[in-house]
């Protein structure tokens, strides 16, 4: 193949002559391992997506608002007052979320918060659940 561009400066700085030169095929077999690689990198899922971006999409389900930060911030330490035994229990562990949640955060809610907090930052917890007065 050849190729002509007029008035354009070449290799050696003389600009406005003609120049002419051939378009090389590029080596394929230099170009497949890097394509090899790049699709690789383009199909693989991630293996773990963010936890606290899952809690919030889980929570806004349920039709709670916040910060982003915020309430994987508050799950947390819900998990770990329970952990420690701050809270003996999911009630006195709700009571502490209803004062840190958005106001107009109905009790149910509030347990929804707890339930996904527990699944999501400290499953080993699960047995509290079972202490939720009227269950």
């Amino acid at each position: 193949m050849r190729w002509w561009s007029s008035r354009i400066g070449g290799a050696d700085g003389k600009r406005g002559e003609r120049m002419s030169g051939s378009i090389q095929p590029m080596n394929v077999a230099r170009l497949a391992p890097v394509a090899a690689i790049a699709v690789a990198v383009g199909l693989a899922a991630p293996a773990h997506a963010d936890p606290d971006t899952d809690f919030n999409y889980q929570i806004n389900s349920y039709g709670i608002y916040g910060p982003h930060d915020y309430n994987p911030y508050i799950a947390k330490i819900a998990c770990r007052r329970l952990g420690d035994g701050v809270d003996p229990d999911a009630a006195a562990s709700a009571r502490f979320l209803s004062h840190n949640l958005p106001r107009g955060t109905t009790q149910v809610q509030t347990y929804q918060f707890l339930g996904s907090a527990i699944s999501f930052y400290c499953p080993d917890l699960a047995p509290k659940l079972q202490n939720i007065p009227g269950t």
